[in-house]
């Protein structure tokens, strides 16, 4: 008989988390192992219409602040009418108040998807309440995403509970594609950049890179969501080669246009965009912080985040086609295949489900 799973989410606005979850339990993924319930607290979105038809979807429909007693309770129903083995949340504070929702027979893994010491998103509030309601629990059974995070974790917290790695994967559509480039379109260097519009994400260096390239035939396009006008009001400004994309659900045919992928993020989990971009063949250019050289290692260019003109001379020498990108592209897709394919995932996520309730 399948393991009973419920996955538990804060919302299915499409994000790395989200798009993770989303794509482990479309047709032919977890689907065919486990019977799966998801539970999200608010703002639905086209991810859900991507979801396996057998996939239980439950909209808690929360409103915040006093409405937690509220979830947590409708939680706790729906754990125990649909005798659920295993709840499976991700993000804070979905972690939290799953704990409190889940009966003490049924086993809870949470999936941490950021480098803990590196947060600076999440509200301090919650991250003080689930150190001492959560993560401090000996009971407590977290999943990171890379030996590095999960190194980082132990030096930031005294934990008593069980670890596990597992890294994200990629959906096998960007797998699918060719390289996507035999070789680098001559005289011009067309990069791309991925993520919601931050702080963390730190577009605004890019924008500082490219003051020194506007007599360069190097461009850059921003595909993400989220407050366009800041930035677009400095590239009118400053006359930069840059533009403001919005979100697209349709990336993977959109990246293998590109020479370059670019992110230039203060700090990082484990990026699906990066490994979508090794997946397609597009060569990476990524900033020099130590959870990205953790996990891409040596097939990726890295760039300081404190020197705007020493970038922009790493990218004109790329343009100039004194770096070798396509050679580092083609030994990236390899590696991304044996890192992060959904089959590997998979089967790595059932043998901790297996572990948990042994």
């Amino acid at each position: 008989m399948k393991k009973k799973v419920l996955h538990v989410i804060n919302s299915m606005l499409p994000g790395g988390a989200e798009m993770l979850l989303t794509n482990s339990l479309t047709p032919g993924g977890l689907c065919e192992h486990t019977e799966n319930h998801l539970a999200y607290f608010m703002a639905p979105s086209y991810l859900l219409d991507k979801l396996d038809k057998n996939v239980q979807v439950h909209f808690l429909d929360y409103k915040g602040g006093l409405d937690v007693l509220r979830l947590i309770s409708k939680l706790r129903r729906i754990i125990q009418e649909n005798k659920i083995d295993i709840v499976h949340s991700h993000l804070n504070p979905s972690d939290v108040y799953t704990h409190f929702a889940c009966p003490k027979n049924v086993m809870h893994v949470h999936t941490m998807h950021t480098t803990y010491s590196m947060d600076k998103e999440t509200a301090k509030l919650k991250l003080k309440t689930e150190k001492y309601f959560y993560l401090n629990k000996k009971a407590t059974n977290l999943i990171f995403l890379s030996d590095f995070a999960k190194n980082d974790f132990f030096n930031s917290i005294n934990f008593r509970g069980r670890a596990f790695v597992l890294n994200n994967f990629v959906s096998d559509d960007f797998f699918d594609r060719k390289l996507a480039r035999q070789q680098k379109q001559h005289h011009q260097l067309k990069l791309i950049a991925i993520g919601s519009l931050k702080p963390l994400k730190n577009f605004e260096y890019l924008l500082e890179v490219f003051v020194y390239l506007k007599n360069y035939n190097i461009s850059l396009d921003v595909f993400g969501s989220g407050n366009k006008e800041p930035y677009e009001n400095v590239t009118k400004e400053k006359e930069l080669k840059v533009r403001m994309m919005g979100h697209s659900q349709n990336l993977k045919d959109i990246i293998v246009s590109y020479d370059m992928f670019i992110m230039p993020s203060k700090f990082e989990g484990f990026p699906l965009s990066v490994f979508e971009a090794m997946a397609s063949g597009v060569p990476l250019m990524l900033s020099d912080i130590p959870p990205l050289r953790s996990i891409v290692i040596e097939n990726a260019i890295y760039f300081k985040l404190d020197d705007a003109a020493a970038t922009a001379q790493q990218l004109i020498a790329i343009l100039q086609e004194k770096t070798d990108i396509i050679s580092m592209a083609a030994k990236a897709k390899l590696y991304a295949e044996q890192l992060v394919k959904r089959e590997t995932y998979i089967n790595k996520l059932l043998q901790i489900y297996q572990q948990l309730t042994m």
